[in-house]
């Protein structure tokens, strides 16, 4: 039996065309570019020939750059700093780290930065922390190198484990976070590609992984929680807690509520490591 959806449709306008493209209200649809990488990126499989931390220069952070508007966006940085004294001084200041992996060599093993230190030698990676030139050119772009530096020492301050699920807890914390403590126009204008990469982790998982589910809802609570919850995980000065234990850093760059999530078990079955 044929459904009847009338009643969901009834009260839709069709627009004469005034264009011989593809044109709409939306500027993130529009971008033929963005289209097709959330149409990808949405609906595929997990698979060993394209890593899932590829995604984000896949096209998602070139598309980005071409869809902001640096007016706009500078405006809304501009309107915070007269109202928000701490994001005023932080922007100004546009404090950079200039540590290289080695630097971290020094701190006790169990130490924030001895873990964070362990998992850069584990994994033989070399993360954003040091910059040749750390002198950005526009407050966008100190934004932008910041977000970066930071984002890996947020999943052990949130408690999102260094594997693929273990991501959305600080994903989900960035686009939870400013929204506490910046104007909302602000707020979804200065890292939108974290909504982006948070929701297509929650559409793979759902379409593909139903086993991981369970899990993928805790972990989305929890950077929720604690993104609400917490001090400025932009302004803070990871640095400086380095050298405490995860508990006493959380509790001195202000995350709340965080706690340790085991999500390896369900990130074998999302990454493919193991057939459930």
């Amino acid at each position: 039996m044929e459904r009847d959806y009338s009643y969901f449709t009834s009260g839709i306008q069709h627009a004469e065309p005034s264009s011989s493209a593809l044109r709409s209200t939306s500027k993130y649809l529009n971008h033929a570019g963005l289209r097709d990488w959330l149409t990808t990126h949405f609906l595929r499989r997990n698979g060993h020939d394209v890593p899932i931390p590829s995604d984000a220069a896949s096209g998602l952070l070139q598309a980005l750059d071409e869809i902001r508007d640096d007016t706009e966006v500078q405006a809304l940085i501009d309107a915070e700093k007269e109202r928000n004294p701490s994001f005023r001084d932080w922007i100004d200041e546009k404090w950079l780290s200039t540590m290289q992996v080695e630097d971290f060599a020094k701190f006790d093993p169990e130490s924030f930065g001895g873990i964070f230190y362990r998992y850069m030698v584990e994994n033989g990676i070399a993360l954003n922390l040091g910059y040749k030139d750390p002198a950005p050119k526009s407050d966008i772009e100190f934004i932008k190198i910041r977000s970066a530096q930071i984002h890996d020492y947020e999943h052990l301050m949130t408690g999102g484990g260094f594997n693929s699920l273990g991501e959305l807890v600080p994903l989900f914390g960035r686009i939870s976070n400013p929204f506490a403590h910046y104007s909302p126009e602000l707020a979804a204008n200065i890292a939108p590609h974290y909504i982006f990469l948070s929701h297509r982790m929650v559409m793979r998982a759902f379409l593909h992984y139903p086993q991981t589910w369970p899990t993928v809802l805790g972990l989305i609570q929890q950077g929720i929680a604690v993104g609400l919850a917490s001090a400025s995980v932009y302004e803070a000065r990871y640095e400086d807690a380095l050298h405490l234990s995860i508990p006493d850093a959380r509790d001195k760059l202000g995350f709340v509520g965080a706690t340790d999530f085991d999500s390896a078990d369900a990130d074998l079955i999302f990454s493919e490591q193991v057939v459930a």
